[in-house]
């Protein structure tokens, strides 16, 4: 039976599993997910990325009070000492935008500037990292947190951090209202469809996010799974990340069908794809969860530490 895991565990064990077997080669993916498979036998390492890293320092940041301060020092000790990596490895190369928003913060303390104002072409990560905020927010409203216009500048403010401008952080809105109508137990095919509508109403209404709604306008073709994967755009932007995370979502019906179907189609930019797919099966069902790839994971034991810290927070506690 897979390990009991309250709804937040499961996000957390989603997303590190699923950004570790993006992380892999298409050979070793498919390897990893075969439920015979025995890891003795791996010829490989099962490690999430940077990501995870980053998102985890968010979760604890969260479980201790959230303030943006508070998540900027945990970047900080990311960066500096290798805290939330799996291999303690410290971060010298790629997640060039966090680390500069990192050394803008201890320079200046400037917390309203530090992120870059110019859109970049690798920023899918914010999509994951806004996700503790985000389910923070969903525990302490409901589904109707995005009524609450303290409760989306936090999961706005959180991607300022590093990405400071409207289509990350419209991004970072659009896969939070996705959550928001898993945990509400909707179906997935109709959590996808209120998200985008959810999306299109909130960011219509205010004025300076408006002129990025047409970028989003992909996901809201009446369905989505009828694009060409020839279409898909493997770039690792926010935007085409969320589409390509909608696809795979309105073309399977299983987590391992999607996470196969991931594995076959993107090449590359794929970690934050698997995460999130694999995360939101996770929140729908802890049976989705393979006992196997959880084992992997609690290696490192940060994973477990940053859960049993938000347990206790009770900051992630749902609503019945």
């Amino acid at each position: 039976m897979t390990k009991r895991l309250t709804p937040v565990g499961r996000l957390i064990y989603g997303l590190a599993i699923g950004d570790t077997l993006g992380n892999l080669s298409k050979r070793n993916a498919n390897l990893a997910i075969k439920p015979d498979f025995d890891f003795k036998d791996a010829d490989f390492t099962f490690a999430w990325t940077p990501t995870t890293g980053l998102t985890l320092a968010v979760f604890n940041a969260v479980s201790l009070g959230f303030s943006k301060a508070n998540v900027m020092h945990n970047f900080a000790e990311w960066w500096r000492n290798g805290q939330y990596s799996m291999n303690d490895s410290i971060q010298s190369e790629r997640f060039e935008t966090e680390i500069q928003s990192i050394i803008n913060f201890e320079l200046t303390r400037d917390l309203d500037s530090i992120g870059t104002t110019d859109p970049t072409r690798n920023d899918e990560n914010v999509l994951i990292r806004a996700l503790p905020v985000a389910f923070y927010e969903i525990a302490r409203f409901g589904s109707g947190y995005v009524n609450n216009e303290r409760a989306m500048d936090a999961i706005h403010d959180l991607v300022s951090l590093t990405h400071n401008y409207t289509s990350a952080m419209m991004g970072a809105g659009t896969i939070s209202f996705l959550i928001s109508q898993i945990i509400a137990k909707e179906s997935l095919h109709q959590a996808l469809e209120n998200s985008i509508a959810i999306t299109y109403e909130y960011y219509f209404r205010r004025a300076i996010f408006q002129q990025d709604l047409v970028n989003f306008s992909r996901l809201n073709m009446p369905n989505i799974s009828a694009l060409d994967p020839k279409d898909l755009i493997h770039d690792g932007s926010v935007i085409h990340t969320l589409e390509n995370v909608y696809w795979v979502l309105s073309s399977t019906d299983s987590v391992t069908d999607a996470v196969k179907l991931a594995i076959k189609i993107f090449s590359k930019q794929r970690q934050t794809v698997i995460s999130l797919i694999y995360a939101i099966y996770a929140l729908i069902d802890r049976n989705n969860i393979d006992e196997r790839l959880i084992q992997q994971i609690d290696k490192k034991s940060v994973t477990n530490l940053v859960l049993i810290l938000a347990n206790r927070s009770n900051k992630f506690h749902l609503r019945q």
